[in-house]
């Protein structure tokens, strides 16, 4: 199993339903006596609007149905600008980094203190632990070699492995523990996070699980499955598209089939516009770079968007050549395509631009 991947960003397939964290227009004297009331404590988010990682927190975690169904339940949430409305209070809690997340109990004393972005699951870990001393690390371990095999222990274990890069030992707990269970036991919605926070590849035993069982699982998670699975096939029809098995010489025609048929079986084609991209890597394996560059002209508006990126953003991995000819095509293919991409991947895709054309001017 490739354990690095689950530290890498891969292209996501959407979030299910949304949540939205509720912040609330209250002064931080109104939101300790708003706790007080309702028995929570009071989560500030710090920020300043200059501020990239405030702003993918704003964008990409906190509007998550899980980290709003987490902090709706336990915190009044306080948004403050940390250079206007929130500064005072910024001074006297020390922020100096941004974001910066403070959790503060109705007597006004810090009880969680964390500095920058992070996705969700770590965000909300992260929070847990420092609230329950049973969360934390020295803990956590103690209860693991003792014999605790409770689903909150193994997957609270096995994530702070995870993020202390031990990753062979953190997929050894969860891989231990998913033997240990009944198939039954393994539909339970408690152990859920199995296959949705830990596995990572179609090849995984648990991804075989997912799909022999999908219609098996709870009502509550089979959406949720449903868009694993997705996700799955995707990251791994991805290794294809990239050229990344190509460029490595690991491309394999039986594998790549058996594949394409396991994306069709499951009905996965139509919805995520494949059948360009199935073509496109077909094409790369049986085309010389001009020809390669020809069809990707043809089948680049049947794309998907998220398709389309990942072919502009690997081009110059999919066509490796110092031949003038085809580099100024390449050129040519990827700043005629910088006005359908999102910003991110224009950077990206300019910085690439710069570098063909470096070689193209020797």
């Amino acid at each position: 199993m490739k354990k690095g991947l689950f530290l890498l960003v891969i292209c996501a397939m959407g979030f299910s339903a949304l949540a939205q964290t509720h912040f609330r227009d209250l002064s931080f004297k109104e939101a300790i006596r708003t706790a007080k009331k309702e028995g929570k404590l009071v989560f500030i988010d710090f920020y300043t609007t200059w501020c990239g990682p405030c702003k993918m927190m704003s964008k990409d975690v906190f509007p998550q149905k899980k980290v709003g169904d987490y902090f709706n339940a336990k915190f009044v949430c306080l948004k403050l600008d940390a250079e206007k409305e929130g500064k005072e209070l910024a001074g006297r809690f020390k922020v100096n980094a941004y974001p910066t997340f403070v959790v503060v109990g109705t007597d006004e004393k810090v009880r969680v203190q964390l500095k920058g972005a992070m996705d969700a699951d770590k965000f909300v870990n992260k929070i847990e632990e420092q609230l329950n001393p049973d969360y934390a690390p020295d803990r956590l371990t103690a209860l693991y070699k003792e014999g605790n095999r409770t689903q909150e222990v193994v997957n609270r274990y096995a994530m702070y492995l995870l993020e202390q890069r031990k990753e062979q030992e953190g997929f050894k707990v969860v891989n231990d523990y998913y033997a240990s269970l009944t198939d039954a036991q393994r539909l339970e919605p408690a152990n859920s996070f199995l296959f949705t926070r830990y596995t990572l590849e179609v090849d995984d035993e648990k991804a075989a699980f997912m799909v022999k069982n999908r219609e098996n699982f709870d009502a509550s998670l089979r959406k949720e499955i449903e868009e694993k699975i997705a996700q799955l096939y995707h990251s791994e029809l991805m290794r294809y598209f990239s050229g990344y098995l190509w460029s490595k010489g690991e491309y394999k025609e039986e594998k790549f089939e058996a594949l394409k048929k396991d994306i069709e079986k499951l009905g996965l084609t139509a919805p995520n516009r494949y059948e360009p991209a199935f073509r496109l890597i077909e094409g790369r394996v049986k085309n010389d770079d001009k020809a390669f560059l020809a069809l990707c002209r043809e089948n680049f508006e049947a794309l998907s968007g998220v398709c389309r990126n990942a072919l502009v953003m690997n081009m110059t991995r999919l066509v490796q050549t110092e031949d003038k000819e085809v580099l100024g095509e390449l050129a040519e293919f990827v700043r005629s395509r910088l006005s359908v991409l999102p910003p991110a991947a224009i950077t990206f895709a300019g910085r690439m631009l710069d570098g063909i054309e470096e070689r193209l001017n020797r």
